[in-house]
C-alpha cells in the first residue's frame, strides 16, 4: 500500500541558501564544480513560494551532486518515487540518480536541453540496507520543487510533509490575528477568544480599557486544545488579567496592560490556562 504522497525533503522550496558558504539547508551540494545563485525574479517560479536556483556548471570534475541531508526511512516500502522540475538548454545536464535493490547505481532519463521545465525523476526499488538517491548535474539548470516519497505515486510541490511526529519548516510560519471585544455586561469577566482563528488575539476594550480578564473560554464548547498557545496584546493601558484558580500566573500576580502589551498563556485542555510569558 502506497504511503500518503507528501513531499519527504525538507525545505523543497530551497529558502535560506547562503552563497557565501555554499550551505543551501536540508541538502547537500557535493563538488566544487559549479556556481549557485538564487534567481531573485518571482517571475521564473513555476511553484507558489518555491524559489529556483541556478546551477552554472563549471565543466570539471565530473558531476556536481545535489543530494538531501537526510531522508526519513520507512523500510516497509520497497519502492521509491523522487525527482526534481528542471529547465535547461544543454542536453542531459540532469539526471536523477540512485542505488537499486541489486547494489548498483541506476539513473532517470536525462534533460532533453530544450530549453522548458521537465520533471527529472524516477520511481524503483532501493537498496534499504544503504539508501541513496541523489540529482547528478553535467551541465548548466534551473532547478526547483524536488520531491520525494515512498512508493508510486509521485508528490505534489507543496505538499511537503507536517504531521503529528514532527515537523520542520524552512518558510516563514505566519499566525492568525483575530480582533477580540469585551463580553456582555451581564458577564463582563468571562472573555471568549474565538477557536480555529489564530493564535494571537487583538484586545478591543471598545474604548473602556478599564477591564478585567477573570476567566478565558469558560464553556466546554468553546475550549482549547491542550498546549495551545494564546497571545494576548492590548493597545491600551488598564486591562487586568487576574490571577485566580482558573488562569496562572506567574508568581501570582497580576498582568495589567500597558501601552502595546502583551501575555502568552497556554491551554491546560479544560477551563484552565497557565501563563508561559508577557511583555509589560
Amino acid at each position: 500500500m502506497d504511503p500518503a504522497p507528501k513531499n519527504l525533503y525538507w525545505n523543497s522550496a530551497f529558502k535560506g541558501f547562503n552563497a557565501d558558504d555554499r550551505m543551501m539547508p536540508g541538502f547537500s551540494l557535493v563538488g566544487t564544480n559549479a556556481a549557485i545563485t538564487i534567481l531573485e525574479d518571482s517571475d521564473e517560479m513555476l511553484f507558489p513560494d518555491h524559489n529556483v536556483i541556478d546551477v552554472d556548471y563549471l565543466n570539471y570534475g565530473g558531476a556536481f551532486k545535489l543530494m538531501a541531508d537526510n531522508t526519513p526511512k520507512a523500510p516497509a516500502h520497497d519502492f521509491v518515487t523522487f525527482g526534481v522540475y528542471a529547465r535547461s538548454s544543454v542536453p542531459s545536464s540532469i539526471s536523477a540518480a540512485m542505488r537499486y535493490e541489486s547494489g548498483n547505481i541506476i539513473a532517470s532519463a536525462s534533460h532533453s536541453g530544450g530549453g522548458d521545465w521537465e520533471f527529472i525523476g524516477m520511481s524503483a526499488l532501493y537498496d534499504k540496507s544503504a539508501p541513496y538517491f541523489y540529482f547528478s548535474i553535467t551541465g548548466d539548470v534551473q532547478l526547483t520543487a524536488p520531491t520525494f516519497i515512498y512508493g508510486k505515486t509521485p508528490a505534489i510541490p507543496g505538499a511537503s510533509l507536517m504531521s503529528s511526529s514532527g515537523a520542520r519548516m524552512s518558510g516563514t510560519l505566519t499566525m492568525g490575528v483575530t480582533t477580540v471585544y469585551p463580553p456582555p455586561d451581564a458577564t463582563q469577566y468571562y472573555w471568549v477568544i474565538p477557536k480555529n482563528s489564530g493564535n494571537i488575539f487583538l484586545i478591543d476594550t471598545q474604548g473602556n480599557p478599564s477591564r478585567s480578564i477573570i476567566r478565558l473560554n469558560h464553556r466546554t464548547a468553546d475550549r482549547f486544545a491542550r498546549g495551545t498557545l494564546a497571545t494576548l496584546m492590548f493597545e491600551e493601558a488598564g486591562t487586568r488579567v487576574k490571577n485566580n484558580s482558573y488562569i496562572k500566573l506567574k508568581n501570582n500576580a497580576d498582568f495589567v496592560s500597558g501601552p502595546n502589551t502583551s501575555i502568552t498563556l497556554m491551554a491546560g485542555g479544560s477551563a484552565s490556562w497557565v501563563e508561559v510569558s508577557r511583555n509589560e
